[in-house]
């Protein structure tokens, strides 16, 4: 395949080129997306029988879908790709056509939605006493069992312990499995039933593996055992960047070359994407002072000569943070001609996060908000009914119409497996029986509540009361009903209209206000991080001899997501009397550029 080749770099080309097994480390906005499709693309154009697929792994479900729009973009037949998280690749893949062979799936088993799971990890919690709820329940599969996150308190240990043992027990008397039990269970049956590794080795022609710094040992296993299979056909091509390897806390790590090659059983070519196409030279110059896996990194985008603004403020109290970040984004709108989708706003928690949202909504009525607790309905990909909102809150549009069409396909399949329509039904014809379903009124809820009854109508079924369907279909609605209740309380808004409804599936527009995690990937013209405080970045509860590093890698991938502007606020006032908090020691020595008590308003 040449097509599009003229628009990579050298260091782009030869990765796509190189033969063998690859590992690329990928500097922030050096077109490692971009690289990664035409590798993709490239492999599928070779592809020589409907018995020999291309995967694709990706952290997020948003980043599945970005790969598969390029690529469909390109017009290469995407029938032989299958792209996803590992999760997904899993059930697909390991679990659904093994499972016979699993001592606790042999009869039978059904994925637990996250609401439910997040309900019953809440109930066992609280008790278990110091545990509060589910969000003090983080732990993650490993090859051997389950680990805890590696900030749990010392005294939370125990109690968390016993919550997960009874967490499993209660979801395999329901023969239910959670994402981290899919992870475990498919090491399992890879591990101890040989064929399945030969088996997928011969389907699969290349395993491309996205964000590899987020991956976690017992995820490198699944796939290694894949590739270092002695009749395998598979290749690997792994991507990411170490410097931004941030979720070490539940089991990421960013492997070596080396250490690659020790679990596959063959050598592993390291390359490497140094050109950044995304900042200016100023931002990168200083967001490089954070990485702990040296790289040099150069500019080479339209930016790269853009004297913008870098600022570190130090003495803004928090009492006074929502009317200075009012200021900032005003003075990046109204003088700096910055677009409001072009401004995130970010911080370490979402406890920080959700306060000023409601805050900057109530100072700011002229802009638009993406940020936490405002969204009806948080993403649940794995429920049916989430798939059919999709649909529902989603116009016939052309910039949709690629989406539209793979979504369909999903709620087909699902609908087929359960007897309810023809594997053979159409995507285009099931979009034509969607978009005539007409529901009148303005409230979110009695909309879904009433396109999901005539959706059934208009395919001519009825889920059983006892049916997963059902049973998704509840969980859907008490999740939504639980959000709506907490925002109203928290937030004082109220989001159940059908505008705020269809906003969730739109592209993004407005100002978006995002933890460091989540902003993993995206990119902006200007970013505003507040909350960089020690104890905070990094976490109190990380390990001492890992606290520098992390709070580095934070660091980095908060100073790599601007193009032009970034301003870095550590805020007086938080903490106590006696336990004041203070800007976290990465930054100190570090703000070479000129920043005051005030903002760059005030400058």
């Amino acid at each position: 395949m040449t097509s599009g080749l003229q628009d990579l770099n050298p260091e782009q080309r030869a990765a796509l080129e190189a033969d063998g097994d690859v590992l690329i480390i990928a500097c922030p906005g050096s077109g490692k997306t971009r690289t990664l499709t035409h590798k993709i693309a490239s492999e599928l154009s070779q592809v020589s029988s409907h018995r020999e697929f291309v995967v694709a792994l990706t952290y997020t479900h948003v980043a599945a879908e970005e790969i598969r729009d390029r690529i469909e973009a390109m017009g290469i037949d995407t029938t032989q790709l299958w792209v996803g998280t590992i999760h997904s690749f899993c059930l697909t893949w390991i679990l659904r056509p093994y499972s016979l062979y699993h001592e606790a799936l042999k009869d039978g088993f059904s994925v637990i939605d996250t609401f439910e799971s997040e309900e019953l990890l809440d109930e066992i919690a609280k008790r278990n006493p110091p545990l509060k709820g589910q969000f003090d329940c983080k732990y993650y599969a490993t090859e051997l069992g389950f680990s805890l996150d590696k900030s749990t308190p010392e005294e939370n240990i125990d109690p968390l312990r016993s919550t997960i043992a009874e967490y499993h027990e209660r979801l395999l008397e329901q023969k239910q499995i959670d994402f981290e039990m899919m992870l475990k269970f498919a090491h399992d049956l890879i591990t101890n039933h040989l064929p399945i590794a030969k088996r997928l080795g011969q389907l699969f022609r290349i395993v491309a593996i996205d964000e590899y710094q987020d991956t976690r040992d017992i995820q490198y296993s699944i796939v290694s055992k894949i590739i270092r299979e002695p009749s395998s056909k598979s290749r690997l091509f792994v991507v990411g960047d170490p410097n931004q390897a941030i979720f070490g806390s539940l089991g990421g790590v960013a492997k070596t070359a080396g250490e690659l090659a020790a679990l596959t059983g063959r050598p592993v070519n390291e390359l490497a994407l140094r050109s950044n196409y995304r900042s200016s030279q100023q931002i990168v110059e200083y967001f490089s002072n954070f990485a702990v896996a040296p790289m040099e990194i150069e500019a080479a985008g339209e930016w790269r000569d853009w004297s913008g603004h870098l600022v570190h403020d130090i003495s803004l109290d928090k009492t006074e943070l929502v009317q200075g970040v009012a200021e900032l984004i005003r003075h990046n709108v109204e003088v700096l001609g910055v677009p409001s989708e072009q401004i995130c706003i970010v911080a370490p928690w979402w406890l920080h996060l959700a306060s000023i949202t409601r805050s900057l909504v109530q100072a700011l009525p002229e802009y638009e908000f993406n940020g936490p607790g405002l969204s009806p309905f948080g993403q649940n990909l794995d429920n049916f009914w989430y798939k059919v909102a999709r649909i529902a809150l989603t116009h016939s549009a052309p910039d949709m119409f690629r989406r539209r069409i793979r979504w369909a396909r999903e709620v087909i399949e699902e609908l087929a497996t359960a007897g309810y329509v023809r594997d053979d039904l159409s995507a285009r014809d099931f979009l034509k029986a969607t978009n005539g379903i007409e529901v009148p009124g303005t409230s979110g809820t009695r909309f879904l509540t009433e396109y999901f009854d005539a959706f059934c109508a208009a395919f001519g079924f009825v889920p059983r009361v006892d049916s997963e369907l059902a049973f998704q279909r509840e969980s859907f609605f008490d999740r939504m009903q639980s959000r709506l209740a907490r925002i109203q309380k928290d937030e004082g808004v109220d989001v159940d209209d059908l505008e705020t409804f269809r906003k969730v599936f739109r592209p993004r527009n407005g100002i978006v206000v995002s933890t460091i995690h989540g902003i993993k990937g995206a990119e902006f013209d200007s970013v505003i991080a507040f909350g960089l405080l020690e104890g905070i970045v990094p976490h109190f509860g990380e390990p001492a001899s890992e606290k520098t590093d992390v709070a580095n890698k934070l660091m980095f991938v908060i100073g790599s997501r601007a193009r032009k502007h970034l301003y870095l606020i550590s805020e007086t006032g938080r903490g106590n009397q006696w336990y004041p908090k203070y800007q976290t020691s990465v930054l100190k020595g570090l703000a070479t550029y000129p920043y005051t008590s005030r903002l760059i308003t005030r400058l």
